[in-house]
């Protein structure tokens, strides 16, 4: 079904069709904020507030086709108030806040090396995010620019550095 016209009805007040949306980026949305915060109950959490804050504010919504980069921009400010919150850095965080999705066992079958772990775990952040939303994901760079207010650029060259390094790492 189109997105836009899911949207537009759901700013109607349509909760159907604002459940459909949900159903769309449920999963994505759970592995994002377990990604951010380590945690399937913070994780959980904090899908449901952002689910409700975006229903609650999608009148606000300007461009319909963006609603994937806004929800998500919800959901990663949700997810670094909780971070707050729980006196976490959300630019600090442990190699093992960005290594989760290795280890979920939905994508382990994605990655089963030992080495490429390793080589992820060396990301800095956003960098690990952002090579994993875009390829596990499927995120452009368009959308992870509105994520993590940085130019579709920036998310490019920072997620081309990211893959070097990897395949230096790997190669060796």
């Amino acid at each position: 079904m189109d997105i836009s016209f899911l949207v537009k009805r759901a700013k109607d007040r349509d909760i159907t069709a604002f459940s459909e949306l949900y159903s769309i980026f449920s999963e994505d949305l759970y592995r994002f904020a377990l990604y951010m915060l380590n945690s399937k109950e913070d994780a959980e959490d904090a899908v449901q507030e952002a689910v409700i804050t975006a229903f609650k504010s999608i009148g606000n919504l300007r461009d319909d086709t963006l609603f994937k980069a806004w929800l998500f921009k919800i959901l990663s400010n949700q997810c670094k108030s909780q971070l707050k919150k729980n006196k976490k850095n959300p630019d600090l965080l442990s190699d093992e806040t960005y290594i989760f999705l290795i280890e979920d066992e939905s994508v382990s079958t994605t990655f089963n090396s030992i080495e490429l772990v390793e080589a992820l775990k060396s990301l800095t952040p956003p960098d690990g995010q952002i090579v994993l939303l875009s390829i596990i994901g499927g995120f452009k760079s368009d959308e992870l620019s509105r994520i993590y207010n940085l130019s579709p650029s920036t998310i490019r060259s920072k997620q081309k550095r990211a893959l070097e390094k990897l395949r230096r790492l790997l190669s060796n």
